[in-house]
């Protein structure tokens, strides 16, 4: 199916191509004391520093090859924002650095040129003066408020916002900015799994983004950054794996049924577990299988290392299951249905068997999603005659 002229594909792009390109923007000021990134806040992007604020517009287009001219609803779209936070004293107009990104190219016939970066001896006069007169006339609706808010700085403070525009254009597109990621985190992601890391720290970031957005969190300083792909590069060590599935999953109650037929739903209600520890045990069952097998598309684990720790899972099991078996001579159904639910509970849900996939892995949902994996194969179960009753 085909795009429209109002499909919201362009502009819902560039808002996963500004938290991409924020994510690198951080990344590009390391050398700074100790930077913080907003989004939404002054401007799309902005980082602040302990005697510095950096604005950042980003603007990008996919469906044409745009220009930037002296007439662009980018442009004054843009001197809108940065004039109305002046006129307001949310910044400091000396102090701030005004930068628009855009993956258009600025036309060269344009005034506009002259604030591009790195411009041989840019013409400030010449531009303020041009500004002036485009933003004397009254017959282009589209640009009317940012002409507006333009006019109603003081002479000085046109001056100066001038002064500190850059304009970046033929910038990075989404795709391009993924690349430029990977290339700065070369070094800090682990050999020949760029691709793994780099989706893992996304993730984390646009999450991060979007506690920023909600208004749950103010910034993220680039020390919080750092740490973050150092816990990242940790899980991916010999003694330790990524963590992908660290939130439980809400099992809705209406979600229960389609799991009925499940066999190790079945072993739980053997031994009469209720609808909560139900809920988890599913939830555990879902994360456990789904994080093994993303481990084993990307290559971290193999099937053989699977065996070895299911097996270690079923020796543990086996010892102690024949202890309760072995006290389970001549008992009631009911007494046998006590005595499953508290050994499931003692073993599998108050703690957990002592072995981990990793030394360093320390999420307990892969173990005991692994051990209703086994149960699911009847390699082990809870109630006492387990086996006897799932062929019944």
């Amino acid at each position: 199916m085909g795009t429209t002229n109002f499909s919201a594909q362009e502009p819902s792009l560039g808002y996963y191509h500004q938290i991409r390109f924020s994510l690198y923007l951080l990344l590009q000021n390391k050398d700074k004391d100790n930077p913080c990134i907003k989004l939404e806040n002054l401007d799309d992007i902005v980082i602040e520093d302990i005697n510095r604020v950096d604005l950042y517009q980003t603007k990008l287009h996919i469906n044409s090859i745009a220009d930037l001219t002296d007439r662009s609803a980018d442009f004054w779209k843009t001197i809108r924002v940065w004039s109305e936070a002046i006129i307001s004293n949310l910044i400091n107009v000396e102090s701030t650095i005004f930068t628009l990104i855009t993956t258009a190219n600025v036309g060269e016939t344009s005034f506009v040129k002259n604030l591009k970066m790195n411009f041989e001896k840019p013409d400030l006069a010449e531009v303020l003066n041009k500004m002036l007169q485009i933003s004397a006339e009254t017959t282009n609706e589209t640009n009317k408020k940012g002409y507006e808010a333009f006019k109603n700085l003081t002479e000085e403070q046109q001056k100066k916002l001038i002064g500190n525009i850059t304009i970046i254009d033929s910038s990075l597109s989404i795709e391009d900015t993924l690349a430029a990621l990977k290339n700065e985190l070369k070094f800090s992601a682990p050999v020949g799994k760029i691709d793994m890391f780099l989706e893992r720290l996304e993730g984390w970031w646009f999450q991060q983004c979007i506690f920023m957005l909600c208004e749950q969190k103010d910034s993220i300083p680039l020390k919080e950054l750092h740490q973050k792909i150092s816990d990242i590069r940790e899980t991916f060590q010999q003694d330790n794996l990524p963590d992908d599935f660290a939130d439980p999953i809400n099992i809705d109650e209406t979600e229960l049924p389609d799991y009925e037929d499940r066999i190790f739903v079945r072993q739980l209600k053997l031994i009469a577990i209720r609808s909560n520890m139900l809920r988890n045990a599913i939830s555990d069952f879902r994360r456990a299988f789904d994080q093994r097998s993303k481990w084993l598309r990307e290559d971290l684990t193999n099937i053989g290392e699977y065996d070895k720790y299911e097996k270690l899972l079923q020796d543990y099991w086996n010892n102690i299951f024949s202890i309760v078996k072995d006290e389970c001579e001549g008992l009631s159904d009911t007494e046998l249905e006590r005595i499953g639910n508290d050994f499931y509970k003692k073993h599998y849900v108050d703690t957990v068997p002592p072995y981990k996939i990793r030394d360093k892995f320390q999420s307990q949902y892969l173990t005991r999603g692994t051990c209703h994996m086994l149960a699911d194969d009847k390699k082990i179960g809870w109630h006492p005659n387990f086996k006897i009753l799932l062929e019944e």
